[in-house]
């Protein structure tokens, strides 16, 4: 059962117009970003085709946001989909807008024949690992990663 704060938010594709939202949505993600560093993220972002960028509104409010991108399989002969970013706006959190997203993006994999969904959360992040569990999700790796700097 959800909160009672639930309400229904439909999904669409993000816009330039929503730059400045997506920049606060990072900040809350734990990634402090300005205006400016999101829109050429984001600019970057929509130069490729594989990225997908999904928002989630409520009346004429953005509450949340998923991205994705579509990659190949170096051990199979499909494609797969990872989440690259998922963020609710803290005071909409667990009433269903993250459900919401993820079953969007399940939906349009599903539609361009992606079979697999990946998605990487960080040690730190347990109620994450939690709501990717009851989503479906399975812990099946350990992720390493190298900072080049």
């Amino acid at each position: 059962m959800f909160n009672q704060q639930e309400t229904i938010v439909r999904i669409r594709t993000a816009e330039h117009r929503d730059i400045a939202v997506l920049a606060e949505l990072m900040g809350e993600l734990g990634y402090p970003t300005t205006e400016e560093q999101m829109a050429t993220r984001f600019m970057n972002i929509l130069k490729d085709s594989n990225y997908h960028t999904f928002v989630a509104v409520d009346g004429q409010e953005i509450v949340g946001m998923i991205g994705c991108f579509r990659g190949l399989s170096y051990e199979k002969d499909e494609p797969y989909l990872r989440i690259i970013a998922l963020v609710v706006k803290s005071f909409r959190r667990k009433n269903g807008v993250g459900a919401t997203l993820v079953n969007h993006v399940q939906e349009w994999a599903y539609q361009h024949d992606i079979k697999k969904i990946a998605v990487n959360t960080g040690n730190r992040r347990v109620e994450s690992h939690e709501f990717y569990k009851k989503m479906g999700f399975e812990g099946t790796g350990t992720g390493y990663y190298k900072s080049l700097l």
